[in-house]
């Protein structure tokens, strides 16, 4: 039996590196040399060519039927990531691990006059030597990130990933005090979302050069060790950790996986051990300088939302995958997130007015506290301070595993408790005037990404997930994307008048917002997924002749190959990503169910 807290097994030894210089001191820190210990040696270069599988390799090892290929393919990731240590061969078990793909490109040479609008003056003009990324397949070539690449890519973070992982504080953010695995976990997401700058915004390179960024980082974390004495560098591998699990995950996927989830466990057993779940005691201070206690306010607030991304995306994969829940909500000593007013002020001068002129009501509310009030019937919530979304998106992640939990327990025992699922549907009927509600989905990203999460956790307790019911635990979302579309024709008992009446206006409010996102360029790749298996919902009311199913966007009743046109045209603006993509493949599945 897989234990619930990963962090009791035994623990890997890894070689402890030399604690890295201050930016100051030397580029050195940044360089990773085939002379110098912790850079990729053969093994590594091993390591690297056989994970890459083609596509039919990870069919096969990541079976949706499989219930126990989630072990399976984290103990592959154990083995690999022991032997790249050990610098011991694989080629024995090379036969999971099918022929490498990736290509390694070759960088231009940087030229000044490239430079963007946007650059970050303060990058020192030899960054070029600082952030190595290896190509994975030999011979091995060292591509030197230029210093265009990296404020490319940051500025590309700030602008499309930020907004649903809202931890790291742009005003403040110095790329000189960053370490190494931070920045290319950073630019692992960003350049999802652009093209390398190097190459002449070529189509397609800014995926090269985010999954080249996503290996060296996570070459380099492998061979980290925890320093229980620097809090403030556990606090950033953390971070690490969240940003190259969720590029594993959600948009390198297949193999690469087996990457993500390994590194959610580390992430987990790390933040314990180092007390990043509860907040820091305040140091006495002389410094009464505004700058000095707007940059201490930053810090403390970024270490607080670090800890509420890492519940959600724990709580994700549990949804997404049946990955039972590695931390609970009450090990959060955190209060809620501040108002996002003074997290998004970009001086000291604008933090402390609108502190001053913010109408603050209610003392400090920690988030396991503000969980039990919306539980609560008898509580008074206006008593509550004003907080950001981002703390109310995560009592709806609460409210979401619970429902799994009791239909679970439910699926279990036979016995349904109604009353369980009103108290929850209760809450979440509570919790909605704190996500938002008048703000259109189309206007802002972060609303959006609000609404969805709680429309998802109505239609939670309205209707099962066969899977989790049925006791599936995924490995990838390949498998689970393509687990979801095979089970959509069996969800016959939507079409009940009464089910179909209690979900209609949240598959109509996703339909709408799907059918209004033009440019999705900021959505959370977790929307997409709750998107993708509300259409699910809506092609089987369609298929099922549920009076005016999908309508509003429309498709007329009965017309479920109208249904699936339209989705293929909602999900091309999407197609960039490896996510949309494969939704881009499951609807041919969907569509020769059709004909049949």
């Amino acid at each position: 039996m897989k234990r619930k807290h990963p962090e009791h097994e035994d623990q890997r030894q890894a070689p402890k590196r030399p604690w890295r210089p201050a930016a100051n001191q030397s580029n050195e820190r940044w360089t990773e040399r085939p002379d110098v210990a912790g850079s990729l040696s053969p093994a590594e270069s091993e390591v690297e060519g056989l994970y890459h599988s083609q596509q039919g390799g990870h069919d096969a090892m990541h079976s949706p039927s499989d219930p126990h290929a989630i072990d399976r393919i984290v103990q592959s990731a154990n083995l690999l990531e022991r032997n790249l240590l050990l610098e011991t061969s694989l080629l024995g078990n090379s036969q999971q691990f099918l022929d490498p793909h990736f290509q390694s490109t070759t960088t231009t040479t940087y030229n000044e006059s490239q430079q963007p609008a946007f650059a970050n003056p303060s990058i020192p003009p030899d960054i070029s030597n600082a952030l190595l990324v290896t190509g994975l397949t030999p011979p091995q070539e060292e591509t030197s990130l230029s210093p265009f690449q990296v404020t490319r890519g940051c500025d590309l973070f700030f602008t499309h990933v930020s907004p649903f992982l809202p931890f790291i504080h742009q005003s403040t953010f110095q790329f000189s005090q960053a370490t190494p695995e931070l920045i290319l976990g950073m630019l692992s997401l960003s350049y999802q979302y652009g093209e390398d700058p190097d190459l002449g915004d070529k189509e397609g390179s800014g995926v090269s050069l985010s999954t080249r960024c996503f290996h060296q980082a996570r070459t380099m974390i492998a061979s980290e060790e925890a320093s229980t004495e620097d809090f403030s560098y556990n606090l950033t591998i953390v971070q690490s950790y969240l940003l190259l699990q969720i590029c594993a995950m959600m948009y390198l996927c297949g193999t690469d996986s087996a990457y993500g989830l390994k590194m959610h466990s580390n992430m987990i057993s790390l933040a314990r051990a180092s007390g990043i779940m509860q907040p820091r005691p305040k140091e006495p201070s002389a410094s009464t300088d505004l700058d000095s206690l707007w940059r201490e306010f930053v810090r403390a607030e970024s270490h607080k939302r670090t800890v509420f991304a890492v519940h959600q995306i724990d709580a994700l994969w549990y949804q997404f995958l049946s990955i039972p829940r590695s931390i609970s909500h009450l090990e959060i000593k955190h209060d809620l997130p501040c108002p996002e007013g003074h997290w998004s002020a970009s001086s000291s001068a604008e933090w402390a007015h609108r502190r001053l002129v913010a109408n603050t009501s209610g003392a400090p509310v920690q988030y396991a506290d503000a969980v039990r009030r919306f539980l609560s019937p008898d509580s008074d919530l206006s008593t509550l301070p004003n907080f950001d979304p981002y703390g109310a998106i995560n009592v709806a992640q609460f409210l979401i595993s619970s429902a799994r939990e009791i239909s679970g327990w439910s699926t279990m025992t036979g016995m349904l408790s109604m009353e369980r699922f009103g108290c929850l549907k209760n809450s979440l009927v509570t919790l909605l005037p704190f996500i938002h509600p008048h703000v259109e989905p189309s206007i802002s990203t972060h609303a959006a990404m609000c609404m969805a999460t709680w429309q998802t956790a109505m239609l939670e307790l309205q209707m099962w997930s066969p899977s989790h019911t049925g006791g599936i635990v995924g490995g990838t979302m390949d498998a689970m994307l393509s687990q979801s579309t095979a089970l959509a024709p069996t969800y016959d008992f939507l079409c009940d008048v009464d089910t179909a009446k209690a979900i209609e206006p949240h598959v109509q409010w996703f339909l709408q917002y799907l059918d209004e996102t033009l440019i999705p360029d900021s959505e959370a790749p977790w929307i997409t997924i709750y998107a993708y298996k509300v259409f699910l919902i809506s092609w089987q009311l369609v298929r099922g002749g549920v009076s005016g199913a999908m309508q509003v966007v429309g498709v007329a009743d009965g017309d479920f190959a109208g249904a699936v046109s339209w989705a293929r045209t909602i999900f091309e603006r999407r197609s960039r990503w490896r996510l949309g993509q494969m939704i881009l493949s499951c609807l041919n599945d969907l569509e020769a169910h059709n004909d049949t």
